[in-house]
């Protein structure tokens, strides 16, 4: 951040301060000449009616000249205060806007660092995967399919990455409108959890544990996105070697899905923000964990929608724990069916 303008902001800021209450001054001041100047005119014109300063001071006259001085004075004072007033909570706006826009800023670099690293990685490595299939052409099966597969799975990551982005535009500009079905959520969480053990499993202890038959209303691509966020945060910033461990069960009418990492945590300053658009812990030119900082924000947002509520909590002895709670829909007859 250029310090320049920020001095120049409280420059101007100071001297409108001390403008004010020096104008402030010199109107009081100004006001009390002029009230002694009309007070010895009107000594002078009533000397034979007023001949000592005690009759003077007892006269209509003087009292309504007296009365004129304090009401003037009042309006200077007030109006002073009032304008000091509306400066100091325009300069406490702009300065919260300034900030704002400072913080933008620099999540909107933080993004633009992420996304080029989360482009870069998966495009690499297909590259590789590529050029070794074309290189090598006496493989076996086994080495074969692992790189297919590899090539597969970072396509798949771009896809999801790509995916996020388009959705996450049309969150932030409303053009979204989730669908309204019937849709098990026990089958998306359940796949969900299988394709991380399948991709990460040898690195990851990942666990779950699903009630099956879980229906809510809502969009089918929502709630994947939902859980396909929460369950890769987990992954991501747990290490190596730990236990990642989900469950959904149903608990009095709403459908509660709980995902828990061994990770570093999250604070408590950071519990609210991690959820704003852009948002990530930590710099981006001293972060390992791939990410974007949409993620979080889409989750939220799609919830809102589905009428859900996220929570935050604290794992013992580390980690976080993220829970999820959606309403339990009724199946009917009449109403459409999502898979």
């Amino acid at each position: 951040m250029r310090k320049g303008p920020v001095i120049f902001f409280y420059v101007m800021v100071i001297y409108m301060f001390i403008s004010f209450s020096w104008w402030t001054i010199l109107l009081t001041e100004k006001n009390k000449e002029t009230f002694l100047e009309e007070k010895k005119v009107l000594q002078l014109t009533n000397a034979e009616a007023y001949p000592t300063e005690e009759l003077l001071l007892s006269s209509k006259e003087y009292k309504d000249l007296e009365s004129k001085y304090e009401r003037q004075r009042t309006m200077i004072l007030s109006e002073g205060l009032v304008m000091m007033f509306l400066l100091f909570a325009g300069t406490v706006q702009l300065y919260r806007s300034f900030r704002k826009e400072i913080e933008l800023n620099r999540r909107q670099k933080n993004f633009l660092l992420s996304i080029t690293h989360e482009l870069k990685s998966p495009l690499a490595s297909t590259k590789i995967s590529l050029q070794t299939l074309m290189k090598k052409h006496k493989l076996d099966d086994e080495k074969y399919f692992k790189l297919i597969n590899n090539a597969l799975n970072d396509v798949e990551r771009l896809k999801i990455l790509v995916d996020n982005l388009l959705l996450s535009a049309r969150i932030e500009d409303h053009s979204y409108k989730p669908e309204s079905g019937i849709c098990n959520l026990s089958a998306i969480t359940e796949e969900i959890f299988s394709k991380a053990h399948e991709v990460y499993g040898s690195r990851k202890k990942i666990f779950f544990k699903i009630q099956p038959s879980l229906m809510v209303r809502g969009d089918k691509m929502a709630l994947q996105t939902i859980i396909n966020n929460i369950v890769d945060n987990a992954v991501k910033y747990s290490p190596d070697a730990t236990e990642v461990y989900g469950t959904l069960i149903e608990e009095k009418n709403e459908i509660i899905l709980s995902v828990t990492d061994e990770g570093l945590g999250i604070s408590n300053a950071e519990k609210e923000k991690i959820f704003g658009k852009f948002y990530r812990i930590g710099n981006e030119e001293t972060r390992t964990a791939p990410g974007t900082g949409i993620g979080l924000f889409m989750v939220k947002e799609l919830l809102l929608m589905l009428n859900g509520k996220i929570y935050v909590k604290d794992n013992e002895p580390r980690g976080t724990v993220f829970e999820i709670h959606i309403p339990k829909a009724s199946t009917k007859a009449n109403d459409p069916m999502t898979e």
